[in-house]
């Protein structure tokens, strides 16, 4: 379950920005809430759902490519990578010989792990790993600070524990963009909670950023038996194996719920751009409302996206934290959720459209059709 995305100098976001995706104590679906605690200290409640709205060019997509990126570094182990979007589209146009900063904090196998990463187009400014507050190394360019503390000793494969101080001194041998999670803290310290943490946001972490995306290639499910039982119940009885044309909403559907099923299964989470471009609210709705179902949401999944349709703002299908409104402002991109504006009431919606949740303006369009 991630807990929060940290971002700096990352596209709108000039300051330090962060996505919180905690549940707050309030009433609607309070059974949903995903609850994980390691002592008193260490409480966290989570949300299953995270919807974002706002106007074009607010930071909405920003808000989800920086998971993205973040992924592809994880991954990769470098910092210089060719990203889905070039470097110099990254970084804040303001601040452009400034680094990017990315952070996340993630719960996994009963730990707490922050991680983040300061870098530019070359190299790796800093890095710092923490699990369940214990500072595992903290990168400061070409100086590496191993922690060995018994608290933090703990996470480590006990056999690699006398090489910490020897991987200090070799460190200044590792390439600038290397990230030193997957280099040399792998293999040569913790290469059991690295791999986790590497096979976490691999294999957990499904992420969506374009809308168009399942409609170039073929079609491809996983989940066969699973997204076709889901068709018949919405009453779209369509073939998924490719042999007749089939409707952009329909492949759009099949595609989300192909990976939506993944998720599940995986208890992972579901990132998507756009998720309902060309999709009936009324077949989607029903499928979105199973991850308030802790019976079905046994593993734990999250779904988070952005969409312009109002629809979703409703009592009966939402909690007011999981709506985060993003605006851009003079001085980047800010979010707050429907929480920090409405008591819960009937209708979100109304309010929304009217201007009120300081996201979209009121247009006057008779202005334009005057003669």
């Amino acid at each position: 379950m991630i807990l929060e995305v940290r971002y700096e100098n990352f596209r709108s976001m000039t300051k330090p920005t962060v996505f919180d995706l905690s549940a707050e104590s309030i009433c609607e679906f309070r059974d949903s809430v995903m609850k994980w605690n390691r002592n008193k200290t260490d409480e966290y409640r989570i949300v299953p759902l995270k919807l974002l709205y706002g106007q074009n060019s607010s930071g909405k997509s920003n808000l989800l490519l920086g998971l993205q990126i973040l992924k592809d570094i994880i991954s990769a182990g470098r910092v210089d990578i060719p990203f889905t979007v070039p470097y110099d589209e990254l970084v804040n146009v303001n601040c452009k010989d400034q680094p990017i900063s990315l952070g996340v904090s993630f719960i996994h196998e009963d730990r707490v792990i922050a991680y983040d990463v300061c870098f530019n187009e070359e190299s790796v400014i800093s890095e710092k790993l923490s699990v369940n507050r214990s500072v595992m190394f903290d990168r400061k360019g070409s100086k590496l600070n191993m922690a060995k503390t018994n608290k933090a000793v703990e996470y480590l494969d006990e056999q690699r524990i006398p090489s910490i101080e020897i991987n200090e001194k070799q460190f200044k041998r590792y390439k600038g963009s290397d990230i030193f999670l997957t280099r040399g803290f792998k293999s040569l310290i913790a290469p059991t909670l690295a791999g986790m943490i590497q096979d976490y946001f691999e294999k957990r972490v499904f992420i969506a950023m374009e809308a168009g995306n399942a409609l170039n290639h073929p079609l491809s499910v996983k989940n066969e038996k699973e997204v076709a039982a889901f068709l018949k119940k919405v009453n779209l009885n369509e073939p998924i194996d490719g042999s007749v044309p089939l409707a952009t909403g329909t492949l759009r559907l099949i595609h989300f719920a192909d990976k939506l099923y993944s998720a599940i299964k995986e208890g992972g989470v579901l990132v998507m751009d756009d998720l309902d471009i060309a999709m009936d609210p009324n077949r989607l709705i029903p499928l979105l409302s199973q991850l308030h179902d802790p019976k079905i949401n046994k593993n734990e999944t999250q779904l988070i996206f952005s969409t312009f349709n109002p629809v979703y703002l409703n009592k009966y299908f939402i909690r007011r934290d999981e709506i985060t409104f993003v605006t851009k402002t003079k001085t980047g991109t800010s979010m707050k959720t429907l929480i920090e504006f409405a008591n819960r009431e009937n209708n979100y919606m109304r309010k929304y459209l009217k201007g009120e949740y300081d996201t979209i303006a009121p247009i006057n369009y008779k202005a334009l059709f005057k003669r």
